[in-house]
């Protein structure tokens, strides 16, 4: 153990006392307290250095001070320890935390490492549920590919045109796969996406970067503007299918807020024909705090873990008695964990704070379960009554239903009929402009 040694200059005008303190440190201690250590001591001594120099009228003093901090730097310097962890000096340097244009890190030196879908959790530990999916990878502007699925849609010559596209947005936790095509394909089908097929509309869903059959980008986070931009990719991709007709855009949880920031730019009417915000988080009281200005650079270098997503996290939104029968609420959990055994990491959520509901002047349906407590019927309210005038609006609340209301017994032909209601009978039935 070293002693805590001090040492007192008095100055002569006022018998100022200035104490520099050697932090006391264990022997035991790693190497990188040790390294902390030894930063935090040279800049003590540069802080009292220039100190004595501003206020003392003791030149000696000053000059004494400034020859201990000139020997204590080279003897740091010269350390084994330093000399083993130089490069870490320059690394603690504060860096830029800004993402730019479509969601990059400015990453210097970075390299883009080639992408595959079939690397993904879900097409590698989960393909059996994408049973009665056709998968499409659509390339983003900076050529990333998102993994879009619709159903009897691979053949554009077989679309029939007379059905109107929608795209469906997922939230904040699990891909689009098990949250619109749970038990797809079999005989106990709980699927939104073949539902809405039977109904005549011709569905698509997608997955963000990081979720489900989409690859994480080099940023490893996934960021709200970023977002946006590979919707309107995808919006594109599916309006050239069907021959020009513009899809209805559903975003569901946190998926609505993304699908609220698309809906309120000023290009709207020109991709999508009518937007549903379904069981939105919008409340206008949450400002979602800023991402800081910097970065410690040394924070880069301890590398990149994701946590893993949980089955009670997986059935935490079925919270109505009676709503889902527990066989079908284990078989959301278990195929949500292998779409997405890790849980995506959101990052600049500050980007919500930008939806205003004023801005949006495209035909919108407002619809949640009266028991969902991330869209209470207060804020639902005011979402509503403040869209942009001009287009059609509609709110539904459906009862007995919380926030899963597409899965639940009790609210998913109640849900499938408001959707499908809106998107045949509002003013712009026709999806073209």
């Amino acid at each position: 153990m070293v002693c805590l040694l001090s040492r007192q200059y008095l100055i002569s005008t006022g018998f100022l006392s200035v104490a520099l303190l050697q932090t006391c440190h264990s022997a035991k201690h790693d190497q990188s307290h040790h390294h902390y250590s030894a930063c935090n001591k040279m800049q003590s001594l540069k802080f009292m250095s220039t100190f004595v120099h501003k206020v003392s009228p003791r030149k000696d003093l000053a000059r004494s001070l400034s020859s201990a901090l000139s020997t204590q730097t080279l003897s740091l310097s010269s350390s084994p320890l330093v000399a083993k962890n130089r490069n870490s000096f320059p690394a603690m340097r504060l860096y830029s935390s800004s993402i730019g244009k479509g969601g990059e890190s400015k990453v210097a030196n970075g390299e883009k490492k080639a992408l595959d879908i079939f690397e993904t959790p879900l097409f590698q530990s989960a393909p059996n549920l994408l049973k009665g999916l056709d998968t499409f990878t659509v390339p983003a502007d900076d050529d990333h590919p998102l993994s879009v699925y619709g159903i009897k849609s691979k053949d554009e010559s077989e679309i029939e045109k007379s059905r109107r596209p929608i795209l469906m947005l997922h939230g904040r936790t699990w891909s689009s796969v098990p949250v619109y095509h749970l038990q797809g394909g079999g005989n106990h089908s709980r699927s939104l996406m073949e539902a809405m097929y039977d109904a005549g509309l011709q569905p698509y869903a997608m997955d963000f970067r990081g979720f489900g059959g989409t690859p994480m980008d080099h940023t490893k986070t996934v960021v709200p503007n970023r977002c946006v931009e590979d919707v309107e990719a995808v919006l594109k991709f599916v309006t050239e299918r069907h021959g020009g007709s513009l899809p209805t855009l559903l975003g569901w949880s946190q998926g609505a807020l993304v699908a609220h920031l698309l809906g309120q730019k000023s290009y709207t009417n020109a991709i999508i024909s009518k937007l549903i915000l379904y069981g939105s988080i919008f409340n206008p009281m949450v400002t979602y705090p800023r991402m800081p200005l910097y970065v410690n650079g040394t924070d880069a270098d301890n590398g990149f873990s994701r946590q893993q997503n949980t089955f009670n996290a997986a059935i935490e939104d079925f919270t109505v008695e009676g709503s889902i029968p527990p066989n079908a609420a284990v078989e959301f959990a278990e195929s949500a964990l292998l779409a997405d055994p890790f849980k995506a990491e959101w990052s600049y959520l500050c980007q919500f704070n930008n939806c205003d509901p004023a801005r949006i002047h495209v035909p919108t349906l407002v619809v949640a379960g009266d028991q969902d407590p991330y869209a209470p019927l207060m804020v639902q309210s005011e979402l509503f009554t403040n869209l942009g005038r001009g287009n059609d609006r509609t709110w539904s609340v459906i009862a007995d239903a919380d926030h899963a209301a597409h899965l639940l017994d009790s609210g998913k032909e109640r849900f499938l009929n408001i959707v499908t209601s809106f998107i045949e009978n509002s003013k712009k039935g026709n999806g073209k402009d």
